[in-house]
């Protein structure tokens, strides 16, 4: 036990710092702490954790001989009296604080020796997952577990159907390294689902920047068409995706390619009413004299949306805009 102003500090693991109750803990504004001790150097204080009166405080000798682990009840603290707790002295020491789980000398120095503390090396995250997995394992009856013992790893046909491909699932909800894990187990990065649809396709319809390039610099391939014959640039262009759509002309995609019914990117801007969109195709040689299978060009898509100042704006930029100026 260590006494201090009349409230005993309880070591959880506890590491003999005297032997008797001589210890002092002050404080600064910033709850800096350091432990004064008559009987030996001063001991620095690196971590707290708690409220002002239920502190947990975790320790080190000045010389790196002992790690405690120390728990006060105390419902006050003294004011400093020397400035010994400033959180500017001892700056030498505190580059070295975050050795403090290594393995320490196993004695002590002064009259006394005390037992070796050692840490465990493991991240919270780690502990996290390993109290979690036992958790788990405990709530699900014998059936479930036998399940989950029995699958390992991804097993592709039991979490699929034509139409929810978890590939595609992942990339539409921006689950990059659960991607990654797919693609590593041999998972088709341009497999399609029932509508012709690749996870490249999904990624650019919810506009997940991030995973259209992870998807690209992986290798996905920008030309597949769906079952209605649209690549994904025709639904980066839908959906307004400006920075998307000059990422795919950046991987060479055709800025001509018609779907099923003729309709090229350049018809689909058109359609959304999005000027700037339209000149950035059109700069990057898009056809405006293309037409669709009923015959109609960009422009007369425009001019079908009425008299209003869309209308009259596009017009003027499909007019004015040379054809097939290059990129």
């Amino acid at each position: 036990m260590l006494g201090y102003c009349g409230t005993a500090l309880k070591s959880t693991r506890l590491l003999p710092l005297c032997a008797t109750p001589t210890c002092s803990i002050t404080t600064s504004s910033s709850y800096q702490f350091a432990l004064d001790c008559k009987l030996r150097r001063r001991i620095r204080v690196f971590s707290v954790s708690g409220n002002l009166t239920n502190f947990t405080l975790r320790v080190r000798a000045a010389d790196a001989v002992g790690v405690s682990s120390l728990q006060t009840d105390g419902s006050f603290w003294e004011d400093p009296e020397d400035g010994s707790g400033s959180e500017y002295e001892d700056e030498d020491d505190e580059e070295n604080d975050q050795d403090f789980e290594s393995d320490w000398e196993d004695q002590v120095g002064g009259d006394f020796s005390a037992a070796v503390i050692t840490t465990s090396s493991k991240s919270p995250t780690t502990q996290y997952e390993e109290d979690l997995c036992r958790e788990v394992e405990q709530l699900l009856d014998p059936e479930e577990r036998a399940i989950f013992q029995q699958n390992e790893s991804p097993v592709l046909s039991k979490i699929s159907t034509t139409k929810w491909n978890p590939l595609h699932t992942l990339a539409l909800s921006g689950q990059i390294p659960f991607m990654d894990k797919l693609l590593e187990q041999g998972v088709g990065i341009d497999i399609v689902d029932k509508d012709g649809y690749t996870a490249l396709h999904k990624a650019v319809i919810g506009k997940k920047e991030a995973v259209i390039s992870h998807l690209l610099r992986k290798g996905a391939n920008p030309h597949v068409k769906d079952r209605d014959g649209a690549t994904p640039l025709h639904y980066a262009v839908q959906v307004g995706a400006i920075q998307t759509v000059k990422l795919l002309i950046k991987h060479k995609v055709d800025v001509n390619v018609a779907d099923n019914e003729g309709w090229t990117p350049l018809h689909i801007a058109t359609q959304c009413r999005h000027r700037d969109m339209a000149k950035v195709l059109l700069v990057n040689g898009a056809d405006k004299t293309r037409r669709n299978k009923d015959g109609k060009t960009s422009l007369d898509v425009s001019l079908c949306f009425g008299k209003d100042f869309k209308s009259y704006d596009l017009a003027k930029l499909l007019k004015l805009v040379p054809i097939n100026i290059d990129p």
